[in-house]
C-alpha cells in the first residue's frame, strides 16, 4: 500500500478529497484561546492521539460544545479512525467514542480480544477476525435512514438496523478507561465524525492509503512532566499605605531577655566544645574589615550580646531592641532593613593549652552566606543554610591564649518585599524572589500562613562547634537495616564509617563501632590526605545479624526503639576520633504503581535498601520517565528494573497509582501533617520543639513532613526518632508555575548532599522530595535523583510532593463533614486544611484587648484570611448557620470549637472509611504553626491544645469505632498489628433533653489494620422531630473500653440551633493526684453528669497558683461529652515545677468552675 502524507478530511458527496501540509501538521489539543473563536462545526475532528498501556484516556469537548451539551441530530453520518494497536489484550478494549463512552448513546470502536467492534446503545458489529499489532488498520462506521455498516480495513464486516437514539453529548474519547477495561495501548488517527455518508467504494480507497505517522503530531495520553512556564516573584513595590494593617493597640513594649551566662568554650561531649559568647552588630555601623574584628582583645562591648544558635531578629528580640514579633501587629515595628544588610558575629575565648592534634572549627547552619575569620586571618566562606562550614584551624588557633572569631554573615541576596496581610490587602502571594536563591527559609518572605520575617531568617541559626581530634577523623556515617525474613525475626544492619587521614604521614587505624552487644571493627591503612569509607556487613560480621531485633516502629504500629551506636577509630594506639549516635532498625518498602519500559503500568513493591545493596536503582525521577496515568501521574521502573529483587510485583489494586508506605513489612495508614516551619524566629531547641512532637504522639499521629525543608535541624530528627514519627523530607523549591526555580543548581545540590549525609541514619526519614508542589527543573532534578542515590540510595527520592503516586493537595477552607468522606481527598493526601480557631485564651495571649473584636487587621494578620482558596468564609457561614451569628469574642471562640472538632474529626474518620480502598495516608496542612495563627494547626505555638487537637486524636485513634458520613453507617478501624476479638460495639441515641431515641449493640472481631462495617443508624424519623446525640462504645472482652464517640445530627445545618437552647447541664468533677513520670505531676479529673441534660464539649484548662495557664498540660481527653449518667476520668500531666494546680471548667452548656489542684 502505498503511504500518503495527509489523510483526515472533511468527508463531501463521498469523496475523500486530500487535505495539504499545514493542515496535516496541526496540533490536536484543543487549547482555549482568547484570540480565536471556536464556533460549532458540523464535522467533528480529526483527533491523534498516542497511548502507553498504562496511560490515561483523553476526553475533549467537541469544538465549540459544551461538555454536557448535546450534539444535534445527524441523518447521515461516517466515524472513521486509524489505528495501531501495540498490544491486543484479552477482553473489552474501548478505542474511541463520540459522546460519553460510558452512555447509551456513544458511538464507539472498540477491540474485543484483539477483533474490531463497533457499538452505538445496544447495536453492537463485530469483525470475525482480529487485527495484528503494531500496524494501521482503518476502522468505519456509517449510519443511513437507520441502517448502520461496519467496515474494517476498507471491507464490510457488519451491518444492522439500528433504533433511534438520544442524541450523544458534545464529547470525544480516545483511548477511554473504562472500569474493569484494559486500556488501548497504541496510536489513533484522524478520528472523525461528518454528518455525510461515505460509500463503501471511498472507504475502500481510503483505507489503501495508510497514515504516515512521522508527518502527524499525536497528542499523548500519558505526557511526560512539564517544565515551569510562569513565575511570580512577589510584589515589586510596596503596598500602598491604606492597604497596610492597622490596630487600636499600641505596639508592645520590647522586653529584653536575661544573657546567657554560658561560658564562651563549653564542652558538649568528650573532644567538643560549643562555641558561645558571641556578640552581634550590624556591618554598616563597623569601620574595620575582619582582620581587625577578629584579633583579640578587639573592643566589641558595645555589641549586642547574641543569641546563638538564633537569628539577628531572635538577638534583637532577646536584647529589647524589638518587641515580640508574634504578638498583635508588632511584626509592624520592626524594619524590613534587616534582611537587607550584613551582620558581624564575633567570639573571644581561651584554648585549653592541651588540644588535640587537630582543631576543626564547624559552624552548623549559617544563613544566608558567611565569611569567616580567625585571629586576624580569613579561612573560608559558607554559603547556602542548610550546609555546615567546617575549616581545619590546627595552625590558627593558639593553645593556652585567647582566641578570636569573627563571621561577617550576609542575609540572601534577593530577600524580596513581604506583603502584609490585612483586609484591605489580603493575604498577598506565597513567596517571592527569596525563593530565586534555593536553599534558604523561603517562607520567611511570607507565605499564608506566616509574616514575612524581617531578617529573613539570617544569623548564626545552628550552634558552632570546636573539636579537638588526632589527625585520623570520622564523617558521616550510614546504617541500614534489612529485614530478609517475614516474621521479622532478623535483622541485618549494615554499617558505613568515612575516615579520613588529615596528617602528612601513612596512617594505620583500627575503626571500632558498637551497639546493644554488638561489636565489629577493622583495620585500615590511609594515605596522607586519604578517605575510605570502611563498610561493615552481615555477609562479613555475622554479629550484624540482630536475632529478635528491637525495631523502630511508626506511632501506633510499635514503640520506636532506638539503638545507640559507638564509632571509634584507633590511631597509634589512642582514639583519634569518637561519634555516637541513635539509630533504628527498621524496613521501608514502598508500593507504587510504575512505568515499564513497555509502557504498562504495573503495581509493585520497591525495595530501595535492597537495590541499594545490589548496586542499581530501580525507580526513575527524571522529566521524561514522570508520565501521566489513568488515575493521575506515575514515575517509571528503570530499564531492567522489572527483573530486579528489589522490585516485587503485586496484584491490581484500587488505590492505584498511589503510594503505600510498607514499614517492617507491615502496611502503614498514615496519619499526621505538615511543618510548614518550626518557628518562625528559629527557636529550635530541643526543649522548646519536644512539646510539639509528644503533642503529634499523642494524637496519634504517625508522620510529618518537613515542607520545603524550613525544619531542616538535628533537634527536628532525633524527637521524630524518638516519637515514632515518619519523616517525608522536602528539598528547598516550591509551587510549580507559582514560584521561582534556584538559580544556583550547583550550590543547591551541595546543601542538599550535605543535608543528606549529615541526617540520613535518622529512622524517622522515610522519603526525600524534591520540590513542594511540583518538580524541579529537570537540570536539578536529575542532580538530586543521583545525589540521593549515592549519598543515601535506602530511601525513595520523589520530585514531587503531591501529585507523582500521590493523591493531590487541598482543600483548604472548611467543609462540610461528609465531604472528607466522599468528595475530598483521596489516595496517599498530602495537604488537607481547614479551619483552626485556638482557644480563647490563647488568641488573647496573641491579640492585644483593643483588637479582639470584633474580626481586625490583627486577626488577619495571623491568617485569618478573606479570599481565595484559604478563606474563613465558609467557616463562619457554617458557624452562622449551625449556631447563630456570635456575640462577642468568647461567643465566636465557643462556637468555632464545635466545628473544630467535628471537622477535624471527620478529616481523619474520612480516612479511615476508605483505608485501603481510595486512601492510604492523609495529612493536614498543617498539624504545627510557626507562629500564633488562626489557621492550619491542631495546637498553638505556645502548645496550648484546641478542640481540633482533640477531634484529630478522636479520629485517628488506632483502635476506633465511628459514624462514616452522609449514610451514617457505623464502622470500627483497628489501626493496629494486633488483631482484636470479641468487640462489643453500642450506639445510643438520645433527643436533646437526654432521652433514649434508639439503641443498637453488636460483638464483632476485628483484623488487623483493616476497616469493618457495623451497623447503619437510621436516623430519618428522628431528626424529623430535631436534632439526635449520638454516643458509640466499643470495649473489649474484658470490659475494658477501647473506644468512644460522641456525635450531634441534624436533618439541616440550620436544625443545630437548637443546641442553643439546651439548658445548663449539670456536672460534678473531682480531682485526685495520679502517677506521674519522673520530671511531671499529673492530675485525675472524674467528670459525672449527674443531671438530666446532655453536658456538651466541657474543656478542661489547667492554672498554677498566680492563675497562669499552665503549658504545655497533656490531657489524655477534651472537650468531653456526656449523657446523663456517664462519668468519664482524664488525666492531664504536667511540667512538675510548676507546683499545685487548678483546673477551670466551661463547656457548650455547662458553667464554668474552678476545682483545686493538688
Amino acid at each position: 500500500m502505498s503511504a500518503i502524507r495527509i489523510y483526515t478530511a472533511s468527508l463531501c458527496a463521498g469523496v475523500a478529497p486530500m487535505q495539504g501540509p499545514a493542515q496535516a501538521a496541526a496540533q490536536q489539543v484543543d487549547w482555549p484561546s482568547s484570540r480565536i473563536a471556536h464556533p460549532k462545526r458540523a464535522a467533528i475532528g480529526p483527533y491523534n492521539a498516542v497511548f502507553l498501556a498504562g496511560s490515561d484516556g483523553l476526553e475533549r469537548p467537541v469544538q465549540g460544545y459544551a461538555a454536557d451539551e448535546a450534539l444535534p441530530p445527524m441523518p447521515q453520518w461516517t466515524m472513521r479512525a486509524w489505528i495501531n494497536p501495540t498490544l491486543l489484550p484479552k477482553g473489552r478494549v474501548p478505542v474511541a467514542a463520540i459522546g460519553k463512552p460510558a452512555g447509551a448513546a456513544a458511538r464507539m470502536f472498540a477491540l474485543d480480544d484483539g477483533k474490531p467492534v463497533f457499538q452505538m446503545g445496544a447495536t453492537t458489529l463485530r469483525a470475525t477476525a482480529a487485527i495484528t499489532r503494531e500496524s494501521w488498520h482503518l476502522l468505519t462506521a456509517t449510519a443511513d435512514a437507520g441502517r448502520v455498516r461496519f467496515f474494517v480495513d476498507g471491507r464490510l464486516v457488519g451491518t444492522a438496523t439500528a433504533a433511534a437514539m438520544p442524541p450523544a453529548t458534545g464529547v470525544v474519547a480516545l483511548g477511554p478507561r473504562l472500569p474493569g477495561q484494559p486500556g488501548f495501548a497504541g496510536r489513533i488517527a484522524a478520528f472523525a465524525l461528518d454528518p455525510m455518508l461515505l460509500a463503501a467504494p471511498a472507504i475502500a480507497s481510503l483505507a489503501r492509503r495508510q497514515p504516515d505517522a512521522a508527518l502527524i503530531r499525536f497528542e499523548d495520553a500519558s505526557p511526560s512532566w512539564p517544565l515551569q512556564v510562569k513565575t511570580q516573584y512577589g510584589l515589586t513595590a510596596p503596598q500602598p499605605a491604606w492597604e497596610l494593617p492597622t490596630g487600636k493597640a499600641p505596639f508592645s513594649k520590647p522586653v529584653a531577655s536575661p544573657v546567657s551566662t554560658a561560658p564562651a568554650l563549653a564542652p558538649t561531649r568528650e573532644g567538643h566544645y560549643a562555641v558561645n559568647a558571641w556578640r552581634l552588630v550590624a556591618a554598616p555601623t563597623v569601620e574595620v574589615n575582619g582582620a581587625a574584628i577578629s584579633q583579640p582583645g578587639f573592643d566589641a562591648r558595645s555589641w549586642y550580646a547574641a543569641t546563638v544558635p538564633g537569628t539577628v531578629l531572635t538577638t534583637l528580640v532577646d536584647r529589647g531592641v524589638y518587641p515580640d514579633p508574634t504578638i498583635g501587629l508588632n511584626n509592624m515595628a520592626i524594619p524590613e532593613s534587616l534582611s537587607r544588610q550584613s551582620w558581624w558575629y564575633r567570639s573571644e575565648f581561651t584554648l585549653p593549652a592541651t588540644p588535640a592534634k587537630r582543631l576543626t572549627l564547624t559552624f552548623d547552619g549559617v544563613n544566608y552566606a558567611a565569611q569567616v575569620w580567625v585571629n586576624g586571618t580569613a579561612i573560608g566562606d559558607v554559603k547556602g543554610a542548610f550546609i555546615r562550614g567546617r575549616f581545619d584551624v590546627t595552625d590558627r588557633l593558639r593553645p593556652g591564649q585567647r582566641n578570636s572569631i569573627a563571621v561577617l554573615v550576609a542575609p540572601p541576596p534577593h530577600p524580596g518585599i513581604a506583603h502584609e496581610q490585612s483586609l484591605a490587602g489580603g493575604r498577598g502571594d506565597n513567596g517571592g524572589a527569596l525563593m530565586s536563591d534555593g536553599p534558604t527559609f523561603g517562607a520567611s518572605e511570607g507565605w499564608d500562613w506566616i509574616p514575612g520575617v524581617r531578617d529573613r531568617n539570617t544569623g548564626l541559626w545552628q550552634g558552632v562547634d570546636l573539636a579537638a581530634t588526632g589527625f585520623v577523623t570520622i564523617g558521616d556515617p550510614a546504617v541500614s537495616t534489612r529485614l530478609p525474613r517475614p516474621d521479622n525475626a532478623v535483622a541485618e544492619v549494615s554499617i558505613e564509617v568515612p575516615v579520613t587521614n588529615h596528617g602528612t604521614a601513612p596512617a594505620s587505624a583500627t575503626v571500632r563501632a558498637a551497639f546493644d552487644d554488638v561489636a565489629v571493627e577493622q583495620r585500615v591503612t590511609l594515605p596522607p590526605g586519604a578517605s575510605q569509607v570502611v563498610r561493615f556487613t552481615p555477609s562479613s560480621f555475622p554479629q550484624l545479624a540482630v536475632q529478635k531485633p528491637k525495631l523502630w516502629w511508626p506511632n501506633g504500629y510499635g514503640d520506636p526503639a532506638l539503638h545507640r551506636l559507638d564509632l571509634t577509630v584507633v590511631s597509634d594506639r589512642v582514639v583519634s576520633d569518637r561519634r555516637s549516635l541513635d539509630f533504628g532498625m527498621r524496613s521501608v518498602t514502598y508500593e507504587l504503581s510504575s512505568l515499564d519500559t513497555a509502557g504498562a503500568l504495573r503495581r509493585v513493591l520497591v525495595d530501595t535498601a535492597l537495590a541499594h545493596d545490589l548496586g542499581t536503582p530501580v525507580i526513575d525521577e527524571r522529566h521524561p520517565a514522570l508520565r501521566k496515568v489513568r488515575g493521575g501521574w506515575a514515575n517509571s521502573l528503570m530499564p531492567g528494573a522489572e527483573t530486579s529483587p528489589a522490585v516485587t510485583a503485586l496484584p491490581d489494586d484500587p488505590l492505584s497509582p498511589q503510594m503505600v508506605l510498607r514499614v517492617n513489612g507491615v502496611r502503614i495508614a498514615a496519619r499526621g501533617g505538615n511543618w510548614g516551619m518550626d518557628d518562625m524566629m528559629k527557636r529550635v531547641g530541643t526543649d522548646r520543639l519536644t512539646p510539639y512532637f509528644r503533642l503529634h504522639r499523642e494524637a496519634g499521629m504517625n508522620i510529618i513532613r518537613n515542607w520545603m525543608g524550613q525544619s531542616t535541624e538535628e533537634a527536628f530528627y532525633a524527637l521524630a526518632d524518638r516519637h515514632g514519627l515518619m519523616v517525608l523530607n522536602d528539598f528547598w523549591e516550591s509551587t510549580q508555575d507559582n514560584d521561582a526555580e534556584a538559580q544556583d543548581v550547583p550550590l543547591f545540590v551541595a546543601n542538599a548532599r550535605d543535608v543528606v549525609r549529615r541526617y540520613r541514619t535518622h529512622p524517622s526519614i522515610i522519603l526525600w522530595f524534591g520540590r513542594n508542589e511540583g518538580v524541579p527543573q529537570p537540570i536539578l532534578q536529575t542532580a538530586l535523583q543521583d545525589m540521593v542515590w549515592q549519598e543515601d540510595g535506602t530511601r525513595l527520592y520523589k520530585g514531587n510532593s503531591r501529585v507523582i503516586n500521590l493523591g493531590g493537595s487541598g482543600p483548604y477552607e472548611w467543609h462540610p463533614p461528609e465531604d472528607y468522606f466522599t468528595g475530598y481527598p483521596h489516595g496517599f493526601a498530602i495537604e488537607v486544611g481547614t479551619a483552626s480557631f485556638p482557644t480563647l485564651e490563647s488568641w488573647q495571649r496573641t491579640v492585644p484587648v483593643e483588637d479582639r473584636w470584633p474580626i481586625s487587621d490583627t486577626w488577619v494578620y495571623h491568617d485569618w484570611h478573606q479570599e481565595r482558596g484559604v478563606s474563613m468564609a465558609s467557616f463562619v457561614r457554617a458557624m452562622d448557620t449551625e449556631f447563630g451569628p456570635a456575640r462577642d469574642l468568647a461567643d465566636f471562640e465557643r462556637k468555632a470549637q464545635m466545628l473544630n472538632y467535628e471537622s477535624h474529626r471527620a478529616i481523619f474518620e474520612g480516612f479511615n472509611a476508605g483505608l485501603w480502598t481510595t486512601n492510604s495516608a492523609r495529612m493536614l496542612w498543617m498539624t504545627h504553626p510557626a507562629w500564633p495563627s488562626s489557621d492550619f494547626q491542631i495546637y498553638s505555638s505556645d502548645y496550648d491544645t484546641h478542640a481540633a487537637f482533640y477531634g484529630t486524636k478522636k479520629g485517628a485513634e488506632p483502635v476506633h469505632i465511628q459514624m462514616n458520613q452522609p449514610g451514617r453507617q457505623v464502622v470500627m478501624v483497628n489501626t493496629t498489628r494486633r488483631p482484636l476479638t470479641g468487640v462489643r460495639a453500642t450506639a445510643r441515641v438520645t433527643d436533646l433533653t437526654g432521652a433514649t431515641v434508639a439503641t443498637h449493640a453488636q460483638t464483632v472481631d476485628l483484623p488487623a489494620n483493616a476497616t469493618v462495617a457495623l451497623f447503619p443508624l437510621a436516623l430519618d424519623a428522628a431528626l424529623a422531630k430535631g436534632p439526635v446525640l449520638v454516643r458509640l462504645d466499643a470495649s473489649a472482652a474484658d470490659g475494658s473500653r477501647v473506644s468512644e464517640n460522641f456525635y450531634w445530627q441534624a436533618a439541616n445545618p440550620a436544625d443545630l440551633r437548637a443546641l442553643s437552647a439546651m439548658p445548663q447541664a449539670t456536672l460534678r468533677a473531682d480531682v485526685a493526684a495520679a502517677a506521674a513520670a519522673a520530671g511531671e505531676r499529673s492530675l485525675r479529673v472524674t467528670l459525672s453528669n449527674r443531671g438530666t441534660t446532655p453536658a456538651l464539649q466541657t474543656k478542661l484548662t489547667l492554672f498554677d497558683g498566680k492563675g497562669v495557664q499552665i503549658l504545655p498540660a497533656y490531657f489524655s481527653d477534651n472537650y468531653v461529652s456526656l449523657l446523663p449518667g456517664e462519668t468519664r476520668d482524664v488525666t492531664v500531666s504536667y511540667p512538675g515545677d510548676r507546683g499545685v494546680a487548678t483546673v477551670r471548667l466551661r463547656g457548650w452548656n455547662s458553667p464554668a468552675t474552678t476545682i483545686g489542684g493538688r
